[in-house]
């Protein structure tokens, strides 16, 4: 671990940061800039995904590809999730291509106003968690589908459509920023 680390027996400063950094849980990594602005939240995750440390010090990604090790991220609140039909990875990229566009615009929409951005982005392709995210969000087979899941909420906002288009995406994010959409339980 060559990084600076707060010893476990300092509460105090563990208490100060845990509420500045809003941290939950151990262990969490959190990578700062030299200013000590937040560059990830999820720095054990990127740690864990990335042991060789090219990637350091890991900007986030408007759109991540769901797995194992990110899936934790769904927690921390809203995110757009779009499943699509394949274990390709073609198909993968190319839906996270047709919704960055929309991540980075709202990213950089909230960034100017130095808050964080209300949605995380991801694409799900066909796989184990994947499986277990539509079993345990009760979320039908089709595929392409765009979903909003908040699991701290317990809802899901779905659209069920033919062909996910880049217009699509964005008026059915717009709708959900504006609180047009109509939550269903989980």
């Amino acid at each position: 671990m060559p990084w600076l680390a707060v010893p476990y027996t300092d509460e105090a400063r563990r208490s100060r940061l845990n509420r500045l950094y809003g941290i939950q849980g151990i262990p969490t990594l959190i990578v700062l800039d030299p200013q000590g602005e937040v560059i990830t939240r999820q720095g054990r995750v990127e740690v864990l995904n990335d042991e060789d440390c090219r990637g350091f010090p890991w900007h986030p990604k408007p759109v991540l590809e769901l797995s194992d090790s990110n899936a934790v991220q769904l927690n921390e609140g809203p995110c757009l999730v779009l499943f699509v039909d394949s274990e390709d990875d073609g198909e993968s990229e190319a839906a996270k291509q047709l919704i960055q566009p929309i991540a980075e615009k709202i990213i950089a929409k909230y960034k100017a106003k130095e808050e964080e951005a209300p949605l995380l982005f991801f694409v799900a392709g066909e796989d184990d968690m994947t499986d277990s995210l539509r079993d345990y969000t009760n979320l039908p087979e089709a595929a392409p589908l765009l979903t909003i899941l908040d699991m701290s909420a317990r809802a899901k906002y779905v659209m069920d459509v033919e062909e996910i288009t880049p217009a699509i995406v964005e008026a059915f994010v717009n709708d959900f920023l504006a609180e047009k959409l109509k939550p269903e339980p989980i």
